[in-house]
């Protein structure tokens, strides 16, 4: 017989495995028990009391209450084994005899017992749909729950990750702010949807926010030799494919002026750009004007400064000059030399701004000017340890004096920014090209620092930043170069000169 695993609830409250509609379980077996038992003893109290006794009506009750018991399997195994009991004293031999009464009942047994077993079945079956209904109304109903926590967690989780989003944008519009050049932000349909205030102030809202074409007309973008750039090289359309920066130059639409910018273009994931624009007309004009006041306070401070140091120069040769005084001389004479080279520093750079560094080309001994160096080294005040290792009569092609000042800036810049208690290594190549390197003790240069070391006023937070643009300005000059060799785990520059031969050796020596 086919086994179905389902399991169906009876009126006792017992569940059994169902093995089909006569599958043959315990509850067959007591079924058919009992019905064979009825059939028996109607025959045997028949027998016993000599009287007609209904055993298929007995039967038909018996069947109906084993049923409404035990379930529709149960009462089709008393029905099986209760008729074959009575068929089967019936055909016997020396039976019980059959009226026409007896054999109306049979038939009403044969057709009315299976029907209260197939409607005991259906009950069965109504009642296993309508548990199984139930059952899934349930689970749905827990499914429902489920789904509404599931959504409510979800929708926790949205507001939690868009009020951190609310945040970060916040976050980036104060960083945006704080940005000093133009920023502004496009979608991926070239529209502006933001500018920081560097940008509104420089060009206005109009120029952020208008259409790409009417942005087109309106600020007519070129290339820096003044030819038109076709739409798909305006830079918020050229920023959408790839990141980029080009010099080009623009209309402002509220004054009606050009801008010569830098910009640096950048796409976003998803869509959109960002655009970093620098005004270079605006860093010339400072330029100029740093220069030009470089130049003046020079101009201005040299001669006095030059009468102090003469005057403390000639006091400091009075034979009655009290110790304590000819020291404060001593101090003070440091102090205006100091200032002195701080204003020759200030006179090369208006000479380097202009392109008119006037340098010698000739040969002087190396050992000599590093030894200068290191003593105006000394006279800024720094005590840091210095190792030197260089050949004795070392002599290159240059300027001296100029060589001087290079060379010192170089140990200032490594004692400026060094590791505190590290030492300074300066070591001295011979060969075609004489190089000097300064080698610091950490913690190195970082990247974006280091393209841009040897630009105007490039600094990493101390100082005026004029230091390496004038090393480069000075050595350029004078037929040499510097070069950043290493930036990490610490710094190396080198200098270098063309080596004197001998010839030019053994001529006088120009500044030396």
């Amino acid at each position: 017989m086919a086994t179905d695993a389902t399991v169906a609830p009876e009126s006792s409250g017992e569940r059994e495995p169902r093995m089909g509609f006569l599958g043959l379980n315990r509850r067959a077996v007591i079924g058919a028990a009992l019905g064979a038992g009825t059939a028996l003893a109607g025959g045997w109290l028949a027998s016993a009391s000599g009287e007609e006794v209904p055993v298929t009506v007995l039967l038909v009750l018996v069947i109906t209450l084993i049923g409404l018991g035990f379930g529709a399997s149960a009462a089709g195994w008393a029905y099986l084994a209760g008729a074959a009991v009575v068929i089967a004293d019936a055909v016997a031999p020396g039976g019980s005899t059959w009226e026409w009464t007896d054999l109306a009942r049979m038939v009403a047994f044969i057709v009315g017992s299976p029907a209260i077993v197939l409607l005991v079945h259906r009950g069965e079956t109504s009642r296993r749909l309508a548990d199984a209904a139930l059952a899934a109304s349930d689970e749905a109903r827990r499914e429902v729950d489920a789904e509404r926590q599931r959504l409510e967690e979800a929708r926790r989780d949205i507001d939690a990750a868009l009020a951190d989003a609310e945040r970060e944008r916040a976050r980036l519009e104060e960083v945006a702010e704080a940005i000093p050049e133009p920023l502004i932000v496009y979608d991926e349909a070239s529209q502006g949807t933001y500018g920081n205030r560097a940008a509104m102030r420089l060009f206005g809202r109009s120029f952020v926010e208008r259409p790409l074409d009417e942005w087109g007309r309106a600020t007519e973008p070129r290339d820096e030799q003044g030819v038109a750039l076709p739409p798909d090289e305006w830079p918020q359309a050229r920023a959408q494919r790839e990141a980029f920066r080009r010099r080009m130059t623009l209309r402002v639409p509220m004054s009606g002026r050009d801008v010569i910018a830098d910009i640096e273009g950048t796409p976003i994931p998803g869509g959109g750009a960002v655009l970093l624009l620098r005004d270079i007309g605006k860093e010339e004009d400072e330029r100029l004007r740093l220069s030009r006041f470089a130049s003046f306070v020079a101009h201005e401070l040299r001669n006095p400064l030059a009468v102090a140091k003469a005057r403390i120069e000639l006091s400091q040769r009075d034979p009655a000059l009290p110790s304590k005084a000819a020291n404060h001389g001593v101090r003070a004479l440091e102090s205006v030399d100091a200032a002195i080279q701080i204003l020759e520093r200030l006179e090369l750079y208006s000479r380097a701004d202009s392109g008119h560094v006037e340098a010698e080309q000739s040969s002087f001994e190396l050992s000599p000017a590093l030894g200068a160096a290191i003593e105006r080294f000394r006279a800024r005040g720094s005590e840091r340890q210095l190792h030197v290792a260089m050949p004795d009569g070392l002599a290159v092609v240059g300027d001296r004096h100029l060589s001087e000042q290079a060379i010192t800036n170089l140990l200032t810049n490594a004692d400026r920014y060094s590791e505190a208690g590290g030492a300074i290594r300066v070591e001295v190549v011979d060969g075609d090209l004489v190089t000097l390197r300064v080698i610091d003790e950490g913690p190195g240069i970082d990247e974006d620092v280091a393209r841009r070391l040897f630009r105007d006023r490039v600094t990493a937070g101390r100082g005026l930043g004029l230091g390496l643009y004038l090393v480069q300005a000075t050595m350029t000059a004078m037929g040499g170069s510097v070069q950043l060799e290493q930036r990490s785990p610490f710094a190396v520059f080198a200098l270098r000169w063309p080596r004197a031969d001998r010839s030019t050796e053994d001529a006088p020596a120009g500044n030396a």
